[in-house]
């Protein structure tokens, strides 16, 4: 059974899966399409800047008043839906604290809210969480990592990802963007080099998306004799 295969019986069956593996991958895709069963998906993006605010809710000032705002993982709590937490490795203090508090096992879970009403809420029916990284799970917190009982490899490219290429691209880019070497080029590159080429050449398109020297093995690799000037 390959990542993908996997990573869709296990999306939306546990309550907490874990993705990680090379960026570029689809690991994103996979964990905003798969098995919604009509849930909605609450999503955030982690760095080193975030704060467990945009997780937990904060107040925005309304006319003459502030009003409570739920963030992306309260929201999706009350709603029994499905959150995506991407780059959970940038986790800071505050928001893996808070993270913590809403992994916990739902039958006892709470958190108390800092707004006027001191909310205590708990999580609806459904709720579950799907994490992505593109590091290695031993590079999470313990107690975070320990959160999520089912972590899945993602160590080939998603079939969707390279449906966007030109077919004579897809084979060497899949393959490339899951080396662990220095020849490692995302899906993304792939996919200007895809777009520049046909409007260009492929030597202008490789030579400003690549580099001269890298753009050269590439067009290599691919078959072609042409130099790049």
């Amino acid at each position: 059974m390959d990542c993908w295969e996997l990573a869709n019986k296990m999306i939306g069956e546990s309550r907490r899966v874990l993705l990680y593996g090379p960026p570029g991958t689809g690991k994103t895709y996979a964990a905003t399409t798969y098995n919604l069963n009509k849930q909605s998906v609450d999503a955030t993006t982690l760095t080193e800047d975030s704060s467990a605010a945009e997780l937990r809710g904060f107040y925005l000032p309304s006319k003459e008043e502030f009003k409570w705002q739920y963030g992306t993982g309260i929201n999706a709590w009350l709603k029994g839906g499905r959150l995506v937490v991407n780059e959970i490795d940038h986790a800071g203090g505050d928001v893996s604290t808070f993270l913590h508090a809403l992994l916990d096992d739902p039958d006892y879970a709470f958190i108390t809210l800092p707004n006027e009403e001191a909310e205590v809420v708990k999580p609806a029916e459904g709720f579950n969480v799907v994490a992505t990284m593109n590091g290695t799970p031993d590079m999470l917190n313990p107690a975070l990592a320990d959160r999520f009982p089912v972590k899945i490899n993602i160590n080939t490219v998603h079939p969707k990802a390279l449906e966007v290429l030109s077919e004579d691209l897809r084979k060497l880019a899949g393959e490339l963007a899951v080396a662990t070497d220095e020849r490692r080029t995302s899906i993304r590159s792939w996919i200007e080099f895809d777009k520049l080429r046909k409007k260009y050449t492929s030597e202008v398109a490789a030579h400003a998306v690549f580099g001269k020297n890298r753009g050269q093995d590439l067009l290599i690799a691919l078959g072609s004799e042409t130099e790049i000037e």
